[in-house]
């Protein structure tokens, strides 16, 4: 059985175990995917080696650190700063990114024309940043902004797009004609403001922001983050197993959720290899019994808020 894995912190949210998963079952692949809270991006590669994990895919707060301890990484990677695919061959770590697939394609199958389309990205992290890589190479005219202004700066510099000052976004809002949010759920920089109707929002968050709320509010039209959830994880899967996936299949298992009566979860050092993706809807790596009880606490109250 081959396995693979998402690696986060927090991590327990993540829905790539039930994308991946059901296309594995659908297509009679003999694989297991799991998810796993790493202590550090260190860590993170260590767990992949020691444990023979052939593919994982990395969300926050690893996706930059962990370049470092790879033995490779793609064209794309080096532009964006950020990886969020590694495959593991014989030992050799290699990062990619398709993120950037994830925000043009959940754009495109929403029927978006995207060349010469006017696009704010809104964040400077690593998924915004992939973003605005991906919607320049689609031909979308980009501006980026972001609270720490120096972030946003830095990246429209370094890709060769336009950035705006955070306090001055709610005014040049009617100039565009699609927002691409990689917000926390709770910061809108839009409060209060009118949203012109023909925008088109895109928001990195799987459930109803309060940038979404509000676009819709105003009866624009909201792509749901699980839309760049399942169009990234269609070009990891590709680069992890060399074949397209049934695209279908991930649109509905997306819409399945883990039940914390059913949540098994183990601390990574009490399983072995043939375990580790058998058993457990989540691993964590941890120092010792104590730990793990509390990193586990922590899981639980950030996705189910008990």
């Amino acid at each position: 059985m081959e396995t693979y894995a998402v690696f986060g912190n927090p991590i327990l949210h993540s829905k790539s175990p039930q994308l991946f998963n059901s296309v594995f079952r659908g297509m009679g692949i003999d694989a297991k995917y799991t998810r796993i809270r790493p202590r550090s991006a260190h860590d993170l590669t260590n767990i992949i080696l020691n444990y023979s994990i052939k593919g994982a895919n990395i969300t926050t707060p690893f996706k930059e650190d962990v370049i470092k301890y790879l033995n490779h990484v793609s064209d794309e990677v080096a532009e964006i700063h950020g990886v969020n695919t590694i495959t593991n061959q014989n030992g050799k770590l290699t990062g990619y990114n398709t993120d950037w697939n994830g925000v043009v394609n959940a754009l495109v199958n929403a029927g978006v024309t995207l060349i010469g389309r006017k696009v704010l990205v809104l964040g400077a992290g690593p998924a915004a940043t992939a973003a605005v890589y991906g919607l320049k190479k689609a031909g979308a005219v980009v501006h980026i902004a972001n609270r720490t202004t120096q972030k946003a700066i830095e990246i429209g510099k370094r890709l060769n797009v336009n950035y705006i000052d955070f306090d001055e976004v709610s005014h040049k809002l009617s100039y565009f004609e699609v927002v691409v949010s990689a917000l926390l759920p709770n910061a809108n920089p839009f409060l209060g403001v009118n949203i012109p109707r023909n925008l088109v929002l895109l928001d990195a968050n799987y459930r109803p922001s309060s940038l979404s709320e509000q676009f819709m509010s105003f009866g624009c039209r909201v792509i749901s983050g699980k839309q760049w959830l399942i169009h990234q994880a269609v070009e990891a899967f590709k680069i992890f197993t060399g074949k397209a996936p049934d695209v279908e299949i991930m649109s509905v298992a997306v819409e399945n959720e883990l039940t914390l009566n059913y949540l098994k979860a183990q601390w990574i050092q009490r399983v072995d290899n043939k375990k580790l993706f058998t058993d457990y809807d989540l691993l964590i790596s941890a120092s010792n019994d104590n730990e793990f009880k509390q990193f586990l606490d922590e899981e639980i109250s950030k996705t189910f808020g008990s």
